[in-house]
């Protein structure tokens, strides 16, 4: 049977205006068949840009040139309900570590920023 773990990444983070927040998960630590989504939750007028990148080392993360982001110019009014909120399933490349990025695409701050990451 397979398992199901939901960790917080960022959670009701502020990020300032053209700044980024970033969460790491160490993936040796889970028992994972290799799907991951990622759900995010904004509020304020600013926007963010969400990427993952990869490390085996734990010191230098890369994104692959093919990988998109998993969310751009996310900002309060996007999301599936116009709610600030929305969720993505995607495929890193196979690493020990996972880096979750939050930039702020330099327009006005963010003053609440959760980001939750489901791993099986």
């Amino acid at each position: 049977m397979s398992n199901i773990s939901v960790i917080s990444i960022l959670n009701d983070v502020a990020i300032a205006k053209n700044a980024a927040a970033f969460g790491v998960i160490d993936l040796s630590r889970y028992d994972t068949e290799g799907f991951f989504s990622a759900q995010i939750e904004l509020a304020g007028t600013g926007a963010v840009d969400v990427v993952a990148s990869m490390s085996n080392n734990g010191t230098d993360y890369i994104t692959p040139s093919g990988m998109a982001n998993l969310f751009s110019t996310f900002n309060a009014t996007s999301g599936e309900g116009s709610d600030g909120k929305s969720i993505v399933s995607f495929d890193p490349l196979l690493s020990r570590y996972l880096k979750i990025t939050a930039t702020e695409d330099n327009t006005n701050p963010i003053t609440a920023l959760t980001i939750w990451l489901a791993i099986q």
